[in-house]
């Protein structure tokens, strides 16, 4: 077995250095896998590629991506911090505590992994002191946020990331906890929180080759091998197996956020963060975070769930957010706010509605879902309202909804939403901008991207 394994590897190392002169061979250090190719934009044009743009050798085997894990910038956008006071006022009036975890990028992590010649003007300076200002920019309106720059400054002795996947390692995940949990522990409605004890035992190894080692096979036809870590599991830590099934009351703590922190079905894929932050805290966590659903998706995804009730919410969330999410996109501000206060169910007041058949949707076909004129007509002016719309088909998820104003305005908001997150119910506010302050809203309409072959049913409700 030992020969055979020997041979393979030989075999292995001949075939990458064939073709690559004398000193090439000698020096290679998989340095010769990189090919000229990953310095073309096109590569990384579509789809998942977007985001590994651009892949970059680091030292010791370790991979980057250029606009991602090498940026110096982090920060909300001017325009968006009083969307964003706004979204955390709306929680505060709910009584829910608001905790981001925030995860600094690869870049400031592994900067000692970085190639000086290939560092794409990445600055530790300037990269960690807009971090920071980033953690301020959070808290200003009331979330708590802990310290990561405490990791920053002092990474953990173990890997805070894989070599070449964006994900964290539980490592880091553990050390993300950590952190979290001292800083809700000190706060004073830790102490209202219902305790749970849980202990973390040793898992499975988990194999990672990476997602960036995997953008590399697929411009270079080569890839750097797989990452081997020990995984982790955290249990309930009550001796009798009785516990595992008991009865409990549903938890004050609900987790959002990214691939980090989600709950997969292959193991392989779990990092053990909630479960880290259940041992760390003693309390118990339902866990929405969802595996490509972006900054916002996961969060959007349990206010629409019948798990969340406006009348009895959640005690805390804790966001896990990544510091390369900017929470700059206005349509995000403008469906999580009803969704918190509980859509047209728990408005003061319902303006009008309208329930509407087709037999299909047409890519390019304007339906109108509501009509403001006639004898009814509503004076929206200075009013910021907002939809609430319910479509029976829950796989419609890519269409505009257009709304005319008075004074000849229009406003365009494009839903995507991402596979994994549910779609049948979407919320829009009222655009607030200045163009329709003065003006009186004429007409709703929806407008299909996707075509739809079968029957759908739209419920739709304009509420104050």
């Amino acid at each position: 077995m030992k020969h055979t394994f020997r041979t393979v590897c030989t075999l292995l190392l001949a075939w990458i250095a064939v073709g690559l002169p004398a000193s090439a061979q000698e020096n290679c250090d998989l340095q010769c896998l990189i090919c000229p190719e990953l310095h073309d934009p096109q590569q990384y044009a579509e789809g998942i590629m977007k985001s590994m743009k651009e892949v970059t050798p680091g030292k010791d085997k370790w991979l980057f991506r250029s606009e991602v894990d090498l940026s110096n910038d982090f920060f909300i956008p001017k325009e968006m911090q009083p969307e964003y006071a706004r979204l955390m006022a709306t929680f505060a009036a709910r009584q829910i505590k608001v905790v981001f975890a925030v995860q600094p990028t690869r870049g400031l992590m592994h900067r000692d992994k970085i190639l000086p010649e290939r560092s794409f003007g990445f600055s530790y300076p300037t990269a960690s002191r807009n971090l920071e200002n980033f953690l301020g920019q959070l808290r200003a309106p009331g979330a708590l946020v802990p310290d990561a720059m405490v990791l920053v400054r002092n990474p953990p002795k173990e890997e805070y990331f894989f070599r070449r996947d964006h994900h964290w390692t539980p490592s880091g995940a553990q050390a993300t906890a950590k952190i979290v949990a001292a800083e809700i522990k000190r706060q004073p409605f830790y102490a209202g929180l219902a305790k749970k004890s849980y202990r973390t035992e040793a898992g499975m190894i988990l194999p990672k080759d990476g997602t960036m080692s995997r953008a590399l096979k697929k411009i270079c036809g080569n890839n750097y091998g797989f990452q081997y870590v020990r995984g982790f599991q955290t249990v309930p830590a009550a001796d009798d197996a009785s516990a595992l099934f008991e009865q409990a009351a549903a938890p004050e703590v609900i987790l959002v956020g990214t691939s980090n922190s989600a709950a997969r079905d292959d193991e392989m894929k779990n990092y053990n963060f909630d479960g880290y932050l259940k041992e760390f805290l003693n309390v118990d966590i339902l866990n929405f975070a969802l595996a490509g659903a972006g900054q916002d998706g996961s969060l959007l995804q349990y206010l629409q769930s019948d798990s969340y009730k406006p009348d009895a919410p959640p005690k805390m969330i804790i966001w896990e957010l990544p510091a390369s999410f900017h929470l700059e996109t206005p349509l995000m501000y403008r469906q999580l706010i009803p969704a918190i206060n509980g859509g047209c169910a728990k408005s003061p007041q319902v303006l009008t509605s309208n329930k509407l058949e087709r037999a299909s949707l047409v890519p390019g076909q304007r339906i109108e879902l509501l009509s403001n004129s006639g004898t009814r007509r509503l004076a929206m002016t200075g009013k910021y309202g907002f939809l609430d719309i319910k479509l029976s088909d829950k796989s419609v998820k890519d269409f505009y909804i257009i709304t005319y104003y008075d004074n000849g305005a229009r406003d365009k908001a494009w839903f995507r939403r991402e596979a994994i997150v549910d779609g049948g119910q979407f919320y829009l506010e009222l655009s607030s901008a200045a163009e329709f302050s003065n003006a009186n809203l004429l007409s709703v309409f929806l407008e299909p991207v996707q075509p739809l072959d079968t029957p759908i049913s739209m419920d739709v409700k304009l509420c104050l």
